[in-house]
């Protein structure tokens, strides 16, 4: 179920949710996903990964995450977004750590838990539902504590990994966020490396190797899988569109390349997806 709360900070939330449900990915919000049942399988960058029951991953929004749609979806997840100044309405004195640091130290991490902590997690998960369902915003401080109550449990699941993991530079993680909102302000256009280092300031062999560094993409690659993400949220929201319409609002001047681009991410056709899509209306 999705239900806009305009004083709670997901800018996404979808829990207990059981089919892909592909929506805009956010580089400037971190990222939770919970497995509950059932198994799927995500795009991570250039590579697929399989979650399964106990799974739970935390992202900080660089690399996305896109649901393969396939044919006998069988997956129950919890997932959301919000923005990291969430940290900041916890008190100082009350947090000796910030809340977020497996977020920023691990960038993209999956934990599998044990039955005793899948047990502890699911009541989180539900304690931060029925807070969030309710309509009064006199529940949002306990919404709140909940939620704090879901970031210390991650927190404390991932102290071995912090300590052992790889420091990246803050200025990379920064460098790449302002590449990744330059897509997403052109992506409907033509793109170039020449245009990113133009407005970025930087040169374009640094640009490319840094962002297959920090995402395990390439420029491109994010580029298209961005294109057909949109293209997908169109045709769903979208009915009336044609497949030339869809083409060209993503930033494609050849029908058949998209068409072709398009079946190779997704495993069917674009008129194929759109009609699917129709039927579902």
């Amino acid at each position: 179920m999705s239900h806009p709360r305009q004083h709670f900070p997901f800018a996404t939330y979808e829990y207990k949710r059981s089919d892909p449900c592909v929506t805009p990915h956010d580089c400037t919000q971190y990222h939770f996903y919970y497995i509950h049942s059932g198994q799927c399988d995500y795009d991570q960058g250039e590579h697929s990964v399989r979650w399964g029951r106990g799974d739970m991953i935390i992202t900080n929004g660089i690399t996305p995450y896109n649901p393969k749609e396939e044919p006998g979806w069988d997956c129950v997840q919890t997932r959301f977004s919000f923005d990291p100044q969430l940290a900041s309405v916890f008190d100082p004195y009350f947090c000796t750590d910030s809340p977020l640091k497996p977020f920023i130290e691990l960038r993209n991490h999956r934990i599998r838990l044990s039955e005793e902590q899948i047990a502890d997690c699911e009541n989180i998960l539900q304690r931060i539902n029925h807070f969030y369902e309710e309509e009064e915003k006199a529940f949002y401080n306990r919404f709140l504590m909940a939620f704090y109550d879901l970031l210390m449990f991650i927190s404390n699941l991932s102290r071995e990994a912090m300590e052992n993991s790889p420091r990246i530079s803050a200025e990379k993680e920064r460098n790449v966020q302002k590449m990744i909102a330059f897509i997403e302000n052109y992506y409907m256009e033509d793109v170039t490396l020449e245009q990113m280092e133009a407005e970025l300031h930087m040169s374009k062999y640094y640009l490319t190797r840094m962002f297959r560094e920090m995402t395990g993409m390439t420029i491109f690659d994010y580029l298209r899988h961005r294109r057909i993400k949109q293209a997908k949220l169109l045709f769903y929201y979208r009915k009336d569109s044609t497949v030339t319409d869809v083409c060209y609002q993503v930033g494609y001047n050849n029908l058949a390349h998209f068409s072709r681009v398009f079946k190779k991410q997704v495993g069917m056709s674009p008129d194929q997806y759109r009609r699917e899509q129709s039927a579902l209306s």
